[in-house]
C-alpha cells in the first residue's frame, strides 16, 4: 500500500510541475508589419537582398496575390526583407482581407499573432501606415523598371 500511495504522489507531482512551465513559455503575441504576399511571389522576394525584396513586395498587386494560382498557395507577410508564411487561419483572413480593399499594390499591413518558426499563427491583419521612405523608394524602383522597359521596345 505503500508502495502505490506513493507512485500516485509522485505522479501527480510529476504531472503538476511542468504545467506552469508550459504557461510561461507560451508564447506571447506580437505586430508585424510588412507586405502581405502570396506564398508563390514571397517565397522568390526572400531569395534577393533585403531592400530588392521589400521593393518587390511593395509593388506586388492584389489582383496577383488574388490570383487562383497565387492564392491557392496561402498567404504570408514579407517584414526585414524575409517571407513569413501565415497558418491556415491566417490564409483565409488575408483572402478575406483583399477582398474588402482596395489598394492595387502597396499592400503594408499589421499582423497580430505568434510567430512559430518560419511561420505566423495570425490572429488579425489590419491596413498599416506603409514608411514614407520605403513607399518613396519603391516608386524610384517602379520608375527605374519603366524606364528598362521602355528601352527594351
Amino acid at each position: 500500500m505503500r508502495t502505490f500511495s506513493f507512485s500516485i504522489l509522485a505522479l501527480l507531482l510529476f504531472i503538476s510541475i511542468p504545467a506552469p512551465a508550459q504557461n510561461s513559455m507560451k508564447a506571447k503575441q506580437t505586430t508585424f508589419t510588412g507586405y502581405l504576399v502570396d506564398r508563390m511571389c514571397g517565397s522568390g522576394m526572400s531569395k534577393k537582398s533585403p531592400e530588392k525584396a521589400m521593393m518587390m513586395a511593395a509593388k506586388h498587386t492584389r489582383m496577383c496575390a488574388m490570383a487562383e494560382d497565387c492564392a491557392a498557395s496561402g498567404y504570408g507577410v514579407v517584414y526585414d526583407g524575409t517571407w513569413h508564411a501565415f497558418d491556415k487561419t491566417g490564409t483565409k483572413k488575408a483572402a478575406a482581407y483583399l477582398d474588402k480593399i482596395k489598394a492595387k499594390n502597396h499592400l503594408y499591413v499589421a499582423v497580430t499573432g505568434t510567430q512559430n518558426g518560419d511561420m505566423i499563427d495570425v490572429a488579425s491583419i489590419k491596413t498599416a501606415k506603409e514608411p514614407k521612405m520605403k513607399m518613396e523608394e519603391s516608386k524610384k524602383m517602379e520608375k527605374k523598371d519603366d524606364m528598362k522597359m521602355k528601352k527594351m521596345d
